[in-house]
């Protein structure tokens, strides 16, 4: 009964991303008139390269607890294990990039290249444009304040009042 609800547990924590991917190929496939070729073949195949790498998964880790219960670690059974369980882990290892990488690149796949938005080779100034003309002179900096915002140059001397 363990190794039963131990498979169980393993079935369920897999079914919402199995869930995820036979969605995901269901609508490649239901709308395929939405996508350009080349993206939803990249979509398909990522996502079908995904499923056999989950499915893989789930069936190995609901294999394992069985596989030792009928004593297959002993005589040489203990080798055969560990080479089944490195297959998985490489096969793993090498199939959940490469699905997630056909994902990505049916992300981009497919997309047309933007065109500027202001085509600034044929751009000419506007008349009237002072782009003919120097600089102005550069503004003096303005005085450096002081901890109490006055300055730490001289006052300027009072102007005489003439009205």
């Amino acid at each position: 009964m363990e190794l039963f609800g131990y498979s169980l547990l393993q079935i369920g924590g897999e079914l919402p991303t199995l869930a995820v991917l036979v969605t995901g190929l269901v609508l490649a496939v239901a709308r395929r008139g939405r996508l350009p070729h080349r993206a939803r073949a990249l979509m398909m195949s990522g996502l079908a390269v995904l499923m056999v790498v989950s499915l893989l998964g789930l069936a190995w880790n609901v294999a394992v607890p069985h596989l030792l219960d009928l004593r297959w670690d002993g005589g040489g059974g203990f080798r055969q294990y560990h080479l089944f369980s490195l297959a998985v882990g490489v096969l793993w290892a090498i199939g959940y990039p490469v699905g997630l990488g056909l994902l990505v690149a049916a992300a981009f796949a497919g997309r047309p290249v933007a065109a500027p938005a202001v085509d600034w080779a044929g751009w000419t100034p506007p008349a009237g444009d002072d782009a003919g003309q120097p600089d102005p002179a550069p503004q003096s900096p303005a005085p450096p304040a002081t901890q109490w915002g006055g300055s730490d140059l001289p006052a300027p001397p009072a102007t005489p009042d003439r009205t």
